[in-house]
């Protein structure tokens, strides 16, 4: 089938170009494009997707006059939504590339409270118009512009997602942007305007404990997920620490008795950093974590605060030997008022003064001091003592404006030994307008973080769960995001986005018949862009590069790529949940796609466990290798993986080569068995790579008793009139002088021993069509059998080959560099030598990688031992 590029020209200059296959729609492929263009209807009877071609040819489909009249049609109008291409196409499109992706929408509002909370800290609220249009989730902020100076800030929500008035918390800060607005130029009745809501730091549902932790203003959000926990009647066990840096940033903390009073499960407590507190707590917040917070690691940690205070935590976490079910935070850093002259933007910028941000949010504008959040290290001194903070040397590095705010200490994280991410440690945790203010050091991560996401501002919001990627985790991960989006989409989409929704959904169900993939790969890719699209509908950039960072796809590209079974019920999910969110049944879309992540789970254990299964050797002779020292060439994939796998079952020290780094992740595995493994990436084509092998099994083993030549294979496939000569010699190159070159190396060794074992992968393919470089490469391995099984006779040196035939195999992860067919009658050639190797096998079928590998080890074995000069046919009967 053949593909065409078609580009979409918008409105507003933008053009963006997709791939459309010949019986693909062009809004298929830009919808699984994550293109949004307009679209309502989806089989030619509305025309809200009308477009004009510029150039290239196209079936323009089946749709009603209505749609598009005859006239229009013929001056080269089109319908997406019906039109398939026959040529690659430029289209232009009656929309601008912005309406094209959903984005985040902007309010107006006007102040309805202003409230001094302290001499350090405001509140204020606004009330909107169009609040039935606003829906926020617990945790997350919208960007406020400042009014009279073009800037924005960015604030989290401190207010209950159902509240009418939207609440905020402001650390003040002389020179501060929205500091000196609010405190000397803002009130009541004043209009501004904010945009969002955004941000994936969000209270994921779940029956888990609760670990809250909050740092200075900070709280805002930890505030907005008691509210709303409150107001649901939630009875989930939580317990929140907040810490702020003086007596004069401690707020809030009657509400805080009031949400403890009426939320049945909520514990809290709260500590000062300042030496010269009255508060009953002077430490730091992770003084007050205790083991009875932590449940074992069977909790979610929800964190607000800058960089330092997050990877405190962790340091904390490593300590007590725990590891967070989930762990979501903000991180934030410090930015300064806007220069004068500024003519706006929201990013941080330099100041004598730096501002700390009045919402603790994904957004490093105007971020919350750290010295009002938790820094690394914690002590919580008890009452009567008094206790000093920690004294140590590199106070200059740990101050801001003069203050000490984080102790000497060296932070070690939960995973031990693995370098944090260098941009979200480095960059943001350690500078303050353009110079550093915290001193480098090495800081470990939690065991497998997720990517964390920063915001076009500069904040940083991440989450975490302990090996995501090789659990379930990463699927109840997606769950809870979706579950979230789905609250903020809920009767708030349109009939043209439904749409769109409704053709993903269908672009799944084409690849899945029953309980089996019909393609699986193909089924992964339209599997995203489906779940992709309820974020986009969010407006949300931050929830969709969240549910990106996860890397669901990814893993499964990885667990799918050779699965054939499916849960029934996965694709039918898809369309049901369309109709759910039509309906604006929020029950059924919830249930729906909660069924679905353990339908998905299903899915996912069933493929790895029959890749478990299929990567067990099915054949064994166990102890028939004991005390060999084999090596392998080719191993990482196919057939060599298979002897490499089978080797190590019957218990050989294997020296595994290949090109491909992935070779070590195979001698890893294997040597994690018990035998001896080792592995070396080399080019066999030139004889250096040859030698090289044989130098390392010698030096690390001692010798060579068995050496199996399994590069090689075909890379084209067409008439040998339409080969190059360098075709010509690749191929050659490939299949014929990598065990020219491995037998040359090895020999020497064989006989310095006495003894030795050749077996040389050969093909069926020296009597085939379609590849006639590739059979005369073979035919001279075949040679090299005979010729040298003679002349090393009575240097008791056996020399062997088998010659598979067509072989079933998982994709492979390293490509031979074989083209991809451009047009019908490359696709036949290609076809055609797979149509002759099946028509010449007599049991009509492709062999496994386990009967290759059955003759392979049998030949080198020493039950084999009187077999030299020969070549075995593996092919079903088809003696090449």
């Amino acid at each position: 089938m053949s593909t065409h590029q078609v580009a979409l020209a918008f409105e507003d200059g933008v053009t963006r170009f997709i791939t459309c296959a010949d019986d693909q729609t062009v809004a298929d492929a830009s919808y699984r494009a994550r293109i949004n263009i307009p679209l309502d209807c989806r089989d030619g009877a509305c025309g809200t997707c009308k477009a004009t071609c510029e150039s290239g040819e196209y079936d323009g489909g089946t749709y009603i006059d209505d749609a598009l009249t005859p006239d229009e049609a013929a001056a080269g109008m089109v319908l997406p939504c019906s039109m398939k291409p026959r040529s690659d196409l430029v289209l232009q499109i009656a929309s601008t590339s912005a309406v094209a992706k959903t984005r985040a929408a902007t309010y107006k509002a006007r102040i309805s409270r202003i409230e001094r909370l302290s001499p350090t800290t405001m509140a204020f609220a606004l009330e909107t118009d169009e609040r039935e249009h606003l829906a926020f989730l617990p945790g997350q902020y919208v960007n406020i512009e400042v009014p009279g100076t073009g800037e924005s800030r960015s604030y989290s929500f401190s207010t209950a997602t159902d509240d009418p008035s939207l609440g905020f918390l402001v650390k003040l800060t002389p020179g501060g942007v929205m500091s000196t607005w609010l405190a000397e130029q803002a009130s009541v009745g004043d209009e501004v305007s904010f945009t969002g809501p955004n941000g994936s730091f969000f209270l994921r549902e779940a029956a888990r404990p609760l670990l809250l932790i909050a740092g200075g203003t900070g709280l805002a959000p930890i505030l907005s997920i008691l509210r709303t926990l409150r107001e649901s009647g939630s009875t989930r066990p939580a317990h929140l620490v907040y810490g702020v840096s003086t007596d004069d940033d401690l707020v809030e903390l009657a509400e805080l008795e009031e949400l403890a009073t009426a939320i049945p499960g909520l514990t809290w407590d709260h500590c000062v950093s300042d030496p010269d507190t009255t508060a009953a707590r002077q430490g730091y917040v992770m003084g007050l974590i205790r083991p009875e917070h932590l449940y074992g690691g069977d909790v979610a940690v929800y964190l607000c605060g800058p960089p330092p205070m997050v990877e405190a935590v962790r340091a904390h976490f490593a300590e007590q030997g725990v590891e967070p079910t989930g762990f979501y935070y903000e991180k934030f850093a410090l930015s300064g008022p806007a220069p004068a002259g500024a003519d706006g933007g929201s990013g941080a910028t330099s100041a004598p003064a730096p501002e700390a941000t009045e919402a603790p949010v994904e957004i490093v504008s105007e971020p919350d001091t750290p010295a009002a959040g938790a820094p690394p290290t914690v002590h919580l001194v008890p009452e009567a003592a008094g206790a000093p903070l920690e004294e140590g040397a590199g106070r200059a590095g740990r101050t801001v404006a003069g203050q000490e705010l984080f102790p000497v200490r060296e932070l070690v994280g939960l995973g031990g030994g693995v370098s944090a991410d260098p941009v979200a440690v480095a960059a943001t945790a350690r500078t303050l307008a353009g110079r550093q203010v915290f001193p480098s050091r090495d800081v470990a991560a939690l065991v497998q973080p997720r990517a964390a996401v920063p915001s076009e501002d500069g904040y940083e919001i991440g989450e975490e769960h302990p090996s995501v990627h090789a659990s379930d985790a990463i699927f109840e991960a997606r769950m809870a995001l979706e579950l979230g989006a789905l609250d903020l989409v809920l009767g708030r989409i349109s009939s043209r986005q439904v749409a769109g929704y409704r053709l993903l959904a269908e672009a799944c169900v084409p690849y899945v018949d029953g309980d089996r993939f019909v393609d699986a790969a193909a089924y992964t890719e339209t599997n995203a862009a489906f779940h992709d699209y309820l974020f986009t509908l969010t407006g949300n950039e931050h929830l969709l590069r969240a549910y990106q960072a996860l890397g669901v796809k990814g893993r499964m590209e990885d667990v799918l790529r050779t699965a054939t079974w499916c849960h029934p019920r996965c694709a039918q999910d898809h369309l049901d949940i369309v109709e759910a969110v039509e309906r604006g049944d929020r029950t059924a879309a919830r249930e729906l796609v909660t069924a679905h992540a353990d339908r998905s789970k299903t899915t996912m254990r069933r493929a790895m466990d029959h890749d478990r299964t299929a990567e067990r050797p099915r054949f064994t002779t166990p102890g028939r290798f004991a005390g060999k020292v084999v090596v392998v060439t080719g191993a990482a994939q196919g057939i060599g993986e298979a002897v490499a796998r089978r080797i190590s079952a019957e218990n050989g020290q294997l020296m595994l080569a290949d090109r491909s780094d992935l070779v070590h992740q195979l001698a890893d595995e294997l040597a994690a068995s018990g035998q001896g493994a080792l592995a070396v990436v080399a080019d066999l084509e030139a004889y250096a790579g040859a030698a090289r092998v044989v130098e390392h099994a010698v030096a690390r083993f001692g010798r060579i008793d068995v050496l199996i030549n399994n590069v090689g294979g075909a890379i084209n496939f067409k008439p040998f009139t339409e080969f190059t000569e360098a075709e010509i010699e690749a191929e050659v190159q490939r299949s014929l002088m990598t065990t020219l070159f491995a037998c040359r190396a090895a020999l020497p060794e064989m006989v310095r021993c006495g003894s030795g074992v050749i077996v040389n992968v050969s093909s069926a393919a020296t009597r085939g069509i379609h590849r006639i470089p590739y059979s005369a490469a073979k035919g001279g391995v075949n040679a090299i059998t005979a010729s040298l099984a003679l002349e090393y006779a009575d240097d008791g040196i056996r020399v062997v080959a088998t010659a598979p035939g067509g072989t079933e195999a998982p994709p492979r992860k390293i490509s031979r560099g074989t083209p991809v067919p451009q047009d019908d009658l490359e696709q036949q050639w290609f076809q055609a030598h797979i149509d002759q190797t099946l028509s010449h096998s007599l049991m009509h079928r492709y062999g496994s990688l386990d009967e290759q590998a059955a003759a392979i080890t049998f030949l080198a074995s020493e039950e084999a031992s009187y077999i030299t000069g020969t070549v075995l046919p593996v092919a079903g009967g088809d003696l090449g």
